[in-house]
């Protein structure tokens, strides 16, 4: 490739994006500083608005965006107040505040945050309301006016509470929150229990589903793709996702559907709520600012249909929650279809994601690692692709073979296109040269690259697993940096981006191009810009390029020492 000025100013200007990219990412603040610690972030920012579905609305299917909604008063309590409750297994712990009856906090045992300093907790007290798994009254803060029994075993907290409500109803409420011995599953009983002499009647009572905040802000890591949105199952079988970052007239559903379940997702984690019989979904959205970022924190819940209970009579209901990682084990084991939470890719090929996902996760079970099973799921794809690469090499190599004589051909007919068309094509027959024999192949094959692309970014089993000199396949794998002594910039050092460039361009130029010198100079530039784009690439996803470059290199390697590709020899210029 010639070393002309343009291309010394197209690299100049390349090195510049490479070296001021992420600071300037981090001053607008698109992306989190590494130095403050997920856990301050949260608090610090403060709700800008507050959209939540109307109160008073005239029926529980119209969901109107509201005023910035009133955080509940204080509960009052004639007894002393309960310290929080802690209800743990082997994979999670809630915190329990018995003064509202409400889960404040999810903590994940085994995912910590960026700085590796402390587990994840899916806060739920974000929202605007008093916490997750609770029972609630839209607009109209209950009164505790006593603590009638709190019982914590092993794997159960039950708590029994008298209410007043805003209208001066009282009533008791019984919550038993229960969890198996390991796992991200919740079970959650309610009972309303009417002990005055008169029927009670309810008619816009909620069960709390839980909030969830984008991952960056819970967890502190860097993210590419926040995906974070809200899904749903109708009772007809129809599934909704909803982008957390949407207007209120298309997040908003009105009428609000009855649905089977109901969730929010981010990059890696998702909390799911669902009941024995369909309800009626509830929906509220609170927004924050982190610098010049606002983020959204979306919840979820039931509306209850109205109902009424008799003097000294009761009234259950039943919900099952989870809440913890996209693991499609987990997700399959709590509901056959909230795998659709993954969120992995786009539309079909978010199947075949989920399914490269599935053999990763076996191939980790039979080696032990994920760096390993990357390398052997890339090679699989590769050996799968391999006569429909080989194709395309050859084709390739065919249609370079024969470019002086097409050159030939466009000087000779210059002046006639379509004459210059029709001798073009008994070339192609005579050689038995197919034009596009070189790129359908190729694109044969992008759907699973972009598929497999897909799984890598958005696996959770990958996030801070160390291998080789990685410390975390879902973050670049930097080894140092060098200072540049510019507004504290300095320039980290990713072996295996540089590394999956340097292959880049030697399978360029290995590779038959039958292009013009101004199409091969692009060809040449597109791994610098990939290298200044892709430079803080997840090492998971640089890992997968790179052993498929070496592949693709190998394969070339073989097929030209083969020698198997046989083409009439090129015409000499006659002029």
């Amino acid at each position: 490739m010639k070393f002309d000025k343009e291309t010394a100013i197209a690299i100049a200007i390349c090195v510049v994006i490479l070296f001021g990219w992420d600071p300037f990412c981090r001053y607008m603040g698109w992306i989190p500083d590494p130095a403050v610690p997920a856990a301050q972030t949260a608090p610090a920012a403060a709700p800008a608005t507050v959209s939540t579905p109307s109160p008073a609305a005239p029926s529980p299917a119209v969901q109107e965006p509201a005023a910035p909604a009133v955080r509940p008063v204080e509960p009052v309590l004639a007894a002393k107040p309960l310290p929080p409750v802690e209800l743990k297994n082997a994979d999670m712990t809630l915190r329990i505040n018995p003064l509202d009856g409400s889960v404040s906090g999810i903590t994940m045992n085994h995912y910590l945050n960026a700085g590796q300093t402390a587990p994840v907790t899916l806060d739920h007290t974000l929202g605007q309301h008093t916490g997750a798994l609770s029972l609630f009254e839209p607009g109209s803060p209950w009164v505790v006016t006593g603590v009638l029994s709190s019982r914590l075993t092993a794997d159960s907290y039950e708590l029994e509470r008298r209410i007043r409500t805003a209208s001066g109803t009282t009533f008791d409420l019984l919550q038993k929150w229960q969890i198996a011995s390991s796992g991200y599953e919740t079970q959650i009983s309610l009972e309303v229990k009417n002990r005055s002499g008169v029927p009670l009647s309810f008619s816009n009572l909620v069960f709390n589903g839980g909030d969830l905040a984008p991952w960056t802000l819970i967890s502190g890591d860097k993210v590419r793709v926040a995906s974070h949105r809200m899904d749903y199952m109708t009772a007809a079988g129809k599934f909704f996702d909803i982008k957390a970052g949407w207007d209120d007239e298309d997040f908003f559903q009105n009428p609000a559907p009855t649905v089977s379940w109901a969730g929010i997702g981010n990059k890696y984690f998702t909390v799911l709520l669902t009941a024995a019989e369909p309800y009626t979904l509830y929906q509220a959205r609170t927004f924050r600012l982190r610098g010049q970022e606002k983020d959204e924190i979306i919840t979820v819940g039931a509306r209850l249909a109205p109902f009424v209970v008799g003097a000294g009579d009761s009234k259950q209901f039943a919900f099952r929650y989870y809440s913890g990682p996209k693991v499609i084990a987990q997700l399959d084991a709590f509901d056959t279809t909230t795998g659709r939470v993954m969120h992995l890719a786009w539309g079909p090929l978010d199947y075949l994601a989920r399914l490269l996902l599935w053999i990763l996760v076996k191939l980790h079970g039979l080696c032990g690692s994920y760096g390993v099973s990357i390398i052997i799921l890339t090679l699989l794809v590769r050996l799968l692709f391999y006569p429909v690469t080989a194709k395309a090499n050859a084709s390739m190599k065919k249609m370079q073979a024969v470019q002086p004589k097409i050159q030939e051909l466009r000087e000779k007919y210059k002046d006639n296109p379509q004459l210059l068309n029709t001798k073009m094509m008994e070339l192609y027959r005579t050689e038995k040269v197919n034009p596009f024999g070189g790129c359908l192949p190729i694109l044969l094959q992008i759907p699973v690259f972009f598929a497999l692309y897909a799984t890598l970014d958005g696996a959770v089993e990958l996030r801070q697993v160390p291998f080789l000199w990685s410390h975390d396949l879902a973050a670049a794998d930097t080894v140092a940096r060098i200072p540049l002594f510019l507004f504290g910039w300095s320039l980290p050092i990713n072996p295996l981006v540089i590394a999956m460039t340097v292959l880049m361009v030697i399978q360029q130029r290995m590779t038959p191009m039958s292009m013009d010198p101004v199409q091969k100079k692009m060809m040449m530039a597109m791994p610098i810009v990939m290298l200044i784009f892709l430079y803080d690439l997840p090492s998971g996803l640089t890992l997968y390029w790179t052993v498929s470059n070496i592949f693709s290199i190998i394969q070339l390697r073989l097929q030209q020492r083969s020698g198997n590709v046989q083409c009439a020899a090129p015409v000499k210029d006659a002029r």
